[in-house]
């Protein structure tokens, strides 16, 4: 299977899984299994994207488009953060995972519109087989955790396109538990916002200390003099 072939078809579990989603009738624990399932499937989605496609495609003169399709996996991750760290049975459940299915819908709108056709024409059928070929690999690798579980962790910034997020300590045993945690701030401002705000506050404080001390001590030589 190419490259786009397998992404495709991946597209398409996704679609399945936020019908199956929406129509509510099922358990809790069976919604929950869904939920997992998706959640799973957009983590390894992302990663093979990051990887291997979106490498291959950008030195093939596609960069904008790749830091666009970057950016839109960015929101997609929080957005997926937020619905992780929700109740499958809580009321905002709903109205969150629409949200993700929403963004998801458009990113892959775009894929399919413009970058996907601009890749055929690009990338003749032996290259994006051997793409395929890595993406099914990593894949493989990525199945064997609980990807979804290492999200969060990928929310501050794009994914840099450089190492397989295997499945980490973090991962697998904290994150679990803390991730209600790490997806609040993303709901409230976002964690860049945060983080920004916080740095820029620390600097005037680090400013205003130093020139108070600057202050004192030229007021310290008016009085000597």
């Amino acid at each position: 299977m190419n490259a786009i072939e397998l992404l495709e078809t991946q597209h398409r579990d996704v679609d399945d899984l936020f019908a199956r989603l929406e129509k509510g009738s099922a358990s809790e624990k069976a919604r929950q299994k869904m939920f997992d399932d998706l959640a799973d499937l957009l983590a390894i989605h992302a990663s093979i994207e990051e990887l291997h496609f979106y490498p291959a495609v950008k030195a093939a003169k596609t960069e904008e488009k790749v830091e666009h399709s970057l950016e839109e996996h960015l929101g997609i991750k929080r957005k997926l953060s937020i619905c992780m760290a929700t109740k499958v049975s809580s009321e905002k459940f709903a109205a969150r995972l629409r949200e993700l299915k929403e963004e998801v819908q458009h990113h892959v709108s775009e894929e399919r519109s413009d970058l996907f056709p601009k890749v055929r024409r690009i990338l003749d059928a032996d290259q994006l087989e051997a793409i395929g070929q890595e993406m099914t690999s990593t894949m493989a690798e990525l199945q064997k955790g609980h990807p979804r579980h290492d999200v969060p962790l990928q929310t501050i910034a794009p994914m840099p396109m450089a190492t397989l997020p295997m499945q980490s300590w973090l991962g697998s045993r904290v994150v679990p538990h803390i991730g209600r945690l790490l997806a609040l701030p993303l709901q409230a401002v976002g964690v860049v916002k945060q983080v920004g705000k916080l740095a820029m506050q620390a600097r005037e404080t680090a400013t205003g200390f130093v020139r108070g001390v600057q202050r004192g001590l030229n007021r310290g030589k008016k009085r000597e003099a």
